[in-house]
């Protein structure tokens, strides 16, 4: 079959196309969108002058246009918004935000505005319950860690120590690595803070009489 292309006469000197054919201008002249440009079509035309969209009315048809313009102004104390309508909680999410949204009504709303207090009101309960997750991790981790006389709470196991020249260091100094070093694994319990206990431990003769 082959390739069906065949290259278009040379008529003009434009590099941008190659028939050299300049491309089509793309400013604006009139209603009609250029497809090209980023450009929407008006939907107003001529009815943008209000002379010409009441032309050819009846009286009749005059007044009832007269109340659908006065029709689209707000009263003034409209919009309404009601909460129940546009936000449909269920109990218990209704029950914690409770303290929240009153505080955002009678605090927050007047006193910073809309936009800032709802900025305020949905940040702040966020940055709180951020801290108490933070504070209860770290509790846990610093007071109720887990060693080998209970198994509640966190572990952190250390990190390995790495010794390059260990080797080196026991041809040297024979016995040095185990009486320098930690080593759990010589006991039955591989954990860190067996090596840490205070109870149960030998602490020599004693010296009362009985």
């Amino acid at each position: 079959m082959g390739n069906q292309y065949v290259k278009p006469e040379r008529t003009g000197n434009s590099p941008y196309t190659r028939s050299g054919v300049p491309p089509p201008a793309l400013v604006k002249t009139g209603d009609k969108p250029l497809h090209r440009v980023n450009d929407r079509m008006s939907l107003e035309l001529h009815m943008a002058d209000e002379r010409v969209r009441a032309a050819g009315l009846s009286p009749a048809e005059r007044e009832w246009r007269k109340k659908w313009v006065h029709d689209q102004h707000l009263h003034a104390d409209e919009p309404v918004v009601v909460d129940a309508v546009h936000r449909q909680l269920n109990p218990i999410r209704t029950a914690y935000r409770l303290p929240w949204d009153k505080f955002y009504l009678h605090y927050l709303k007047p006193t910073f505005g809309v936009y800032y207090g709802t900025a305020i009101r949905v940040t702040a309960p966020k940055l709180l319950m951020a801290f108490v997750v933070v504070q209860t991790a770290y509790y846990y981790w610093k007071y109720e860690v887990k060693d080998w006389t209970h198994l509640r709470g966190l572990e952190s196991m250390p990190q390995k120590e790495v010794i390059a020249s260990a080797p080196a260091i026991e041809e040297k100094f024979p016995g040095l690595m185990d009486k320098g070093l930690a080593n759990p694994s010589k006991d039955d319990y591989y954990t860190p803070t067996f090596n840490k206990r205070t109870a149960y431990l030998d602490v020599g003769e004693t010296k009362r009489p009985w």
